[in-house]
């Protein structure tokens, strides 16, 4: 499988690109400053595209069978569009390029969970992080949610990790549908479920919630 790795020069994008040279497939690490990417590999080709402007996405998708979105932004009160502007124009190459399955990463925030994870989460840390401290980042992931849901042409999936942490704890990612039931994820299982989902296709449609810890 040829992916197209948007986000490659991140934290979590350099890990998955690793994982993915290891597994066997070819890739297009896909970043703004491509003399900053530090990983070489005769399968690896780095592409430099802006998903900010649309420039060079086409070029960076043509020939691929697969797309990897580990965009990302911190949280901020002014207003993120990187997951909703992002992903329009990554979906918007794909057309042309005709390559239709795509994993991006979302959160498990994104949406309210169910309570549950006791009193101190439930009403006092989730609320402050969805609803003041995250309300423009979460507000952008619920807008490409909605974007993908308006595509059912598209192969779709919706990764939703539970708070971003480095390391591997060594055991199998935990996957459930919609919401985690873990707070952690370690960027290497994200990593691994992208590329999971994209080679198996198993929950095309769907948001996948993955966990570590």
């Amino acid at each position: 499988m040829k992916i197209a790795v948007f986000g490659a020069n991140g934290a979590t994008g350099r890990i998955l690109v690793q994982d993915a040279l290891a597994r066997g497939h070819a890739l297009n690490a896909v970043t703004r400053h491509p003399s900053e990417f530090p990983l070489k590999h005769e399968r690896l080709h780095v592409v430099r595209a802006d998903v900010t402007d649309g420039s060079n996405l086409i070029n960076a998708i043509s020939g691929c069978d697969a797309v990897a979105s580990v965009l990302g932004a911190s949280y901020s009160r002014k207003p993120i569009t990187v997951y909703s502007h992002g992903t329009r124009a990554i979906v918007a190459a794909m057309d042309e390029a005709r390559c239709k399955r795509v994993a991006v990463v979302s959160s498990g925030l994104t949406y309210p969970p169910a309570p549950g994870h006791g009193f101190l989460f439930d009403k006092i840390i989730h609320p402050l992080l969805h609803n003041v401290i995250g309300r423009t980042l979460y507000a952008d992931m619920r807008a490409m949610e909605e974007f993908l849901r308006s595509r059912p042409d598209l192969e779709w999936i919706v990764m939703r990790p539970g708070r971003l942490v480095d390391g591997d704890t060594g055991q199998p990612y935990r996957k459930e549908p919609e919401t985690p039931s873990r707070r952690f994820t370690t960027r290497v299982d994200l990593a691994k479920s992208i590329l999971d989902e994209l080679a198996t296709g198993a929950d095309i449609h769907k948001p996948v919630a993955v966990t570590s810890r």
